[in-house]
């Protein structure tokens, strides 16, 4: 499979080929080089005989990637963390291990194989014939004065092989249910790069309108019909054309009314163009013919997982891919390994079933975990408290059929502490609302996403299904009087509030202007006469005085900084003088809450007196006991599944099987834990420390996808995360378990069958317990399993996992918890350290397929060859926050790389032009020793480096130091010649130096230049020759310093002499040419003036050479002693002013 690496190349790139010849030599010397390790099995490790090795260990894993596709660039960012790592260690002398596995488990490629089979069900098989993307109001594309609506389309990636002739833009007037009329048509050959854009003329100004576009295909075969265009950007509104000036207009994204200016932009590709499963397979290379066997969920686990070993090795990383395996039950051995991994998990008493609420897919209708997720990873159930505000009769027309019914409006807060302080309740005018039966003569009010949710939630009398009675307009309840609950007033009104969300929340919100700066900003909006007129207006309804001027702020909490009435105290301090004063308002808001919540006292209700933390708990189990409020949940944010992603996730109370994270005593174990993990960031360690104080109980079953069955309660199976925690303990024994196959089906070399792992054999190889073969089990041999014992003995725990920060709050943790767990009585298996880098960008700019930047492993590799992506991701950055993979960096090395292999062969060849070698047996020089030591100052900054994880100052040391030492040292030897030895040991120490980032160009170093035997992967890590000398690294510095001054003053007076010549080249005075300098005088002080030499004396005489540090004592010493002198301009920094030098300061 062979992926089309134009779609990450440049334009001037794609015109203009450039040479690829030193690409390709790099190319070669690859092939080379992994055909040597795969020989002489470089990377595989085994445990040895216990007794025979005190050279320590080195075991580092990385989070396997998901197999529903090629790995990418953000892959091999992260891994690289641990490749450098583990290459460093083995060159140290340790047994060095990097094991390396596939995740199959779980949603997404079940989704994918049924989305696929439900496209060729639709659309026909193997060339599908597509529709174009659902139309789009293209930006400027609304025209209220001419009467029309530009839209825009993607055109379809395959139209069942059949030329696509023209386009057909239907138009639909009205609400659904109308006729589609033909608008306008357009030839196929009017698209642009895939993108086509239609003005549909002769529309009715406040009409409603709904698209859709038609292809037609030659010979007049029927094309498709696209999913129709009917709603604003936002989702909230009926698709309108309106008058100029108009809100909705001036709200929506395309700007105001009138003519667009200029030319409308193109359709943005939310989804990069690639609309379908069969459009993400195209783009990885396959063929309509290869795609049909991928309906199968299982043709995934047996295509990609291979094509990942493929794409690594092509990578260069120094895995033992013996120990490589896939998950799910098709891997009979691994599939064992979960099972008893949740059996101890259960014994424990870390397990249990019950209703939990869960974020949950209705189209799959299980609960959807992160990695299930196509949107939303990390989003978690909020609880909002619906206070039951009760309608009074008699009730708004539009709900007139519901009259002596028990009418709720009810309204999400997540302060229901402040109810004692309502003044009204606020609804958005054009926002879609609903009616829903909740019992016997008992209706619900709000927005229908809250209602799906409740519904879910046992709210409802029938689960899963809210019976929707009625639809109206948020407009058609304004006025409308209703009781709230511990509300101070008898009745309050609804009225206005335009920044209201549809989705978030119930849509209905109560107003408490003392607390919340929002609702105070509103509420003085209108109190105002001609603000309220306004929004009359913009509401399209008249807002009476009587439903806001009887009504003022009621206090409900006092704060020591903001006083009483904080949301006042914040508008009139930041100057917020109207509800539309959005950033200021946040800030508001943010102050308020803070200082609410945390030192807030209540000052009334009927908690009165009480800290607001604990009046806010008990004024919602109050209201709830006595009828006034229900609670419900609700996803923090949009969650869509892979399976169906057009269909948001809710919140749903179900029956799971549940891990109890959060437990005290678990938690507490995994907390201490934490007090000794080396995570090499602070910010890591953070980060940690919050995952552990809010991960709770934890949904581990779903009821169908991938995966493994629960053991003692088989029509579940393991959730993707929940299999994914301790799987680096089955790197140790997997290859004696499987034998030759990743898959664990080759059973003619596994030595075990997959039958023989019971619950005693895994006890017996991972917690050291007495064998006990299940009773009809035919027992393991004993010499496999105390080779797979002395495995597991060996190797663990991991002393480093690599992970990139997003798996800290799900995955990561959740491994400390089940290690805490599974060895609670062995704490020195839990992992000793974890490093979390950032996300990669590409130039500066988010990877994304709609950018064009989104790089494939493969593609990386065949574009710049594996070590030049090797060298471009070290230098990327190692931090927490986001790494920059710059390409330019990436092209630059392929020449640095080849250049360097050149002079390396040519210099000890004795060919180089830059170059020559001294005479054996002539004198030594000073640079020789400036030279080595150098080299001996650049080994340990760079073994620092390594050893600390930051793999861009290694680089930087091992790459560009080292050149830098070289070439100062080859200019200082232009006369005398290199010393041979030397520079044989630089280009040794600069090739294993650099073996953790670009092994294939050192292998070649190692072998064809410096005639070396073995592979430079496994050879000795570079050790100083003598220790580092400063007062040469000091003298060296100030002699090229004074170098560097020499050359630049030599550049000046030929700068200047130039430009005093006149025309001809002759001076323009006519004198005689003044003579080019052929020697320089440099005067250098004998001694320190004396006050220098005071200083120094005093710095000698309190340095303590234990502890490597001057004694604070040495200040004083220094100003009181009469000798030294401190400059005037020294003494006026240390003082904070401006410095004036003078004469005397010398």
């Amino acid at each position: 499979l062979v992926l089309d690496t134009r779609a990450v190349a440049g334009d001037d790139e794609m015109a203009a080929p450039r040479s690829t010849v030193r690409r390709d030599l790099l190319h070669d010397i690859e092939a080379r080089a992994q055909a040597k390790w795969e020989e002489t099995k470089a990377f595989e490790e085994d445990a040895p005989a216990e007794g025979t090795w005190d050279g320590g260990k080195y075991l580092v894993t990385f989070p396997y990637p998901y197999m529903n596709g090629r790995l990418h660039l953000g892959h091999a960012f992260s891994l690289t963390k641990a490749e450098f790592s583990v290459a460093f260690h083995r060159m140290r002398g340790e047994k060095a291990l990097f094991p390396f596995a596939f995740h199959c488990t779980g949603m997404p490629i079940q989704a994918a194989a049924h989305k696929l089979k439900n496209e060729f069900a639709l659309y026909g098989s193997p060339l599908p014939n597509f529709p174009t993307s659902p139309p789009e109001v293209v930006e400027g594309g609304v025209d209220a004065a001419g009467g029309a609506i530009t839209i825009g389309w993607r055109a379809p990636t395959c139209t069942g092989g059949l030329a696509l002739v023209e386009y057909l833009v239907l138009v639909r007037e009205g609400p659904a249910g109308g006729e589609w009329q033909e608008r306008a048509r357009l030839p196929a050959s009017a698209a642009e790069e895939g993108q086509c854009v239609a003005r549909v003329d002769g529309l009715v100004v406040g009409s409603q309108y709904a698209f859709k576009v038609r292809t037609l295909l030659e010979g007049g075969a029927a094309g498709a019909d696209s999913r129709p265009l009917a709603k604003s950007p936002d989702g909230k509104k009926d698709l309108k054309l309106m008058a100029a000036g108009g809100k909705a207009e001036k709200e929506s994204k395309g700007g105001g009314g009138g003519k667009p200016k200029g030319k409308p932009q193109k359709v943005v590709a939310k989804t990069g163009g690639l609309m379908h499963q069969w459009d993400i397979l195209r783009a990885m290379g396959l063929s309509p013919a290869e795609i049909v066997p991928f309906v199968d969920p299982v043709y995934w686990l047996e295509y990609f997982p291979p094509l990942g070993k493929t794409d690594l090795i092509r990578f260069g990383v120094g895995v033992d891919w013996r120990r490589s395996f896939i998950t799910t039950d098709y891997n009979p051995y691994y599939d064992s390994f979960v099972r008893w991994q949740f059996a101890k998990l259960r014994a424990g008493g870390f397990v249990a079933f019950g209703k939990r609420p869960s974020i949950f897919s209705e189209a799959d209708a299980q609960p959807c975990m992160d990695h299930d997720r196509d949107k939303g990873e990390g989003v978690a159930p909020q609880e909002y408290t619906a206070i039951k505000m009760r309608l009074l009769e008699p009730l708004p027309p539009v709900l007139a059929k519901f009259a002596g019914s028990q009418v709720y409006a009810l309204a999400g807060t997540l302060r229901p502490e402040t109810m004692c302080g309502q003044t009204n309740a606020w609804i958005l005018p054009e926002g879609e609302y609903g009616a829903f039966e909740a019992g016997e003569g008992v209706v619900y009010l709000c927005a229908a996403r809250a209602a799906r949710n409740m519904a879910f939630q046992d709210l409802f009398p029938e689960w899963g299904r809210p019976k929707q009675l009625a639809t109206f307009f948020g407009r058609e309840l304004l006025g409308a009087a209703v009781k709230a609950p511990l509300c101070p007033y008898e009745r309050i009104h609804f009225l206005p509030l335009l920044t209201i969300s549809m989705t978030k929340g119930t849509a209905i919100v109560t107003s408490v202007p003392s607390d919340s700066p929002d609702d105070y900003a509103a509420f003085m909006d209108m109190k105002n006469a001609k603000k309220r007129e306004y929004y009359s207006g913009q509401a399209g309804a008249e807002l009476r005085a009587e439903w806001i001027d009887p009504f003022e702020v009621v206090p409900v909490l006092q704060t020591p900084e903001l006083g009483e009435v904080a949301a006042k105290f914040m508008c009139d301090k930041l100057g917020i003088a109207s509800q539309k004063e959005v950033e200021k308002l946040k800030e508001a808001h943010d102050a308020c809450y803070t200082a609410g919540f945390y030192k807030g006292v209540m000052t009334a209700g009927p908690f009165a007196g009480l800290p607001v933390q604990e009046a806010k708990l008990k004024t919602k189990a109050k209201m709830v006991a006595d009828g006034e409020a229900i609670t419900y949940l609700e996803p923090e944010g949009l969650v869509t599944p892979r399976s169906t992603p057009d269909v948001e996730c809710v919140v749903a109370l179900v029956d799971q099987w549940y891990l109890k994270y959060g437990e005290e005593e678990w938690a507490a174990r995994v907390g201490e834990h934490l007090g000794g993990l080396e995570c090499y960031n602070p910010a890591v360690h953070k980060a940690f420390r919050d995952a552990l104080g809010w991960l709770g109980d934890w949904a581990c079953s779903r009821s169908f996808g991938l995966g493994t069955r629960m053991p003692w309660d088989t029509q579940f199976l393991i959730e993707s995360l929940s299999d994914s925690t301790i799987y680096m303990a089955y790197y140790t024994v997997a290859h004696l378990l499987q034998g030759s196959s990743m898959f664990g089906t080759d059973r003619a070399t596994a030595p075990v069958a997959p039958e023989q792992c019971s619950e005693g054999f895994w006890d017996h190889v991972l917690l050291g317990k007495p064998y006990e073969p299940a009773a009809g089990e035919a027992p393991v041999p004993a010499a496999p399993l105390a080779s797979m014992r002395r495995e597991f003995e060996f190797w663990y725990p991991v002393d480093m996992r690599v992970s990139g920060k997003d798996l800290i709050p799900n995955h990561l943790t959740m491994s400390l918890y089940n290690h805490a767990a599974v060895w609670q009585d062995d704490p020195a298996k839990y992992p000793r350290s974890i490093f979390c880098n950032g996300h990669v960008q590409v130039d500066a700019e988010k990877m994304s397929k709609s950018k064009g930047n989104f790089i494939g492993l493969l593609q990386a590799c065949e574009k710049w060859c594996a070590d030049a992506t090797r060298f471009a991701c070290a230098d990327a950055g190692d931090g927490i926050l986001n790494a920059n993979f710059d390409t330019t960096i990436a092209d630059r090395s392929i020449l640095s790389l080849t250049a360097e292999l050149e002079w390396a062969r040519a210099a000890l060849a004795g060919s180089a032009k830059d170059a020559s070698m001294r005479p054996a047996g002539a004198a030594a020089t000073w640079l020789d020793a400036w030279f080595a030591n150098e080299m001996n100052r650049l080994v340990l900054a760079v073994t620092e480096g390594f050893a600390s994880m930051r793999f861009r100052d290694a680089l930087k040391h091992a790459w560009y130091g080292m050149q830098e030492a070289r070439d100062r040292y080859r200019s200082g030897c232009v006369e005398s010649g290199l010393d041979a030895e030397l520079t044989r040991r630089w280009v040794e120490w600069q090739a294993l130096l650099m073996v953790p980032i670009t092994p294939h160009w050192s292998e070649e170093v190692w072998s064809a230049v410096l005639g070396r035997e073995g592979c430079a992967v496994r050879a000795a890590w570079p050790t100083p020759t003598a220790p580092i000398d400063a007062g040469v690294s000091a003298a060296g510095a100030y002699l090229f310093k004074v170098s560097s001054v020499i050359a630049t003053a030599m550049a000046n007076h030929e700068k200047k002499a130039a430009k005093a010549k006149g025309k001809g080249g002759k001076p323009a005075d006519g004198g005689a040419a003044a003579p080019k300098p052929n020697q320089a005088r440099l005067y250098v002080a004998r001694k320190f003036p004396r006050w220098k030499e005071r200083v120094l004396e005093l710095l000698r005489s309190h340095f303590d050479a234990d502890s490597g540090a001057v004694s604070e004592a040495v200040r004083a010493a220094i100003s009181g002693c009469d000798e030294i002198k401190v400059p005037s301009w020294v003494v006026a920094c240390h003082e904070g002013r401006q410095p004036v030098c003078t004469s005397s300061d010398g």
